[in-house]
């Protein structure tokens, strides 16, 4: 089984390159937006069901990748090795931080700023949606992992001194657990991939 990753995160495809895996990087354009009263479990799988589910039309809508990443043949030869086509599964994926709100990617320096000073010296929750779609069945598999991180209670020339550098923008919540904020983690219960964006543990049983 071969991945297609509908996600252009580079932390994503480290976590499935560490497990022996390059997968073939295939982002598309969804809806972000969220319908009120979702709670972050629901949130981030519908957000990651929406990537998945736009990449397998995007390859179905192309008659050159859907014979390349969609048909099927499992035939075999005399040896008894496998000689069809590789199978792909589709991975779209989405994570949040969660602290009595969906804190996203930060806006500006005023924000990433509120977002760190609310999670210090606390616990915070990260939730990752995945859905996984194969591309040749079309069946799907939706699910979510979550990971409760406590940080120290840091002080504000501590989030200054983070938030002027160039990490906490593109990340939600503000921070990278496995860059320069990552001293000022207390300690994590759950798994720590599903923290940088990808629980692998979940997903190896569908592989």
């Amino acid at each position: 089984m071969k991945i297609i990753l509908a996600s252009k995160s580079p932390r994503r495809r480290e976590i499935l390159q560490n497990h022996g895996i390059d997968p073939v990087i295939m982002p598309t354009d969804t809806d972000e937006s969220l319908p009120e009263g979702l709670g972050m479990t629901e949130s981030v799988e519908l957000l990651a069901s929406r990537k998945a589910e736009a990449c397998y039309e995007y390859i179905m809508s192309d008659p050159e990748l859907r014979s390349r990443y969609a048909s099927r043949d499992d035939s075999h030869n005399d040896s008894g090795d496998d000689s069809g086509k590789d199978r792909y599964m589709i991975i779209g994926s989405d994570t949040i931080v969660w602290k009595d709100e969906i804190m996203g990617k930060p806006a500006d320096h005023d924000d990433a700023f509120r977002m760190l000073d609310k999670i210090r010296g606390t616990n915070h929750f990260v939730v990752t949606g995945v859905c996984l779609i194969d591309a040749a069945s079309g069946e799907k598999t939706v699910l979510s992992d979550t990971t409760t991180v406590y940080c120290v209670n840091y002080s504000d020339d501590d989030i200054i001194e983070y938030i002027s550098g160039e990490e906490p923008y593109d990340k939600a919540g503000s921070y990278a657990i496995q860059g320069k904020f990552g001293k000022y983690i207390d300690h994590i219960e759950g798994d720590y991939e599903n923290v940088v964006g990808l629980p692998f543990y979940r997903i190896k049983e569908f592989l």
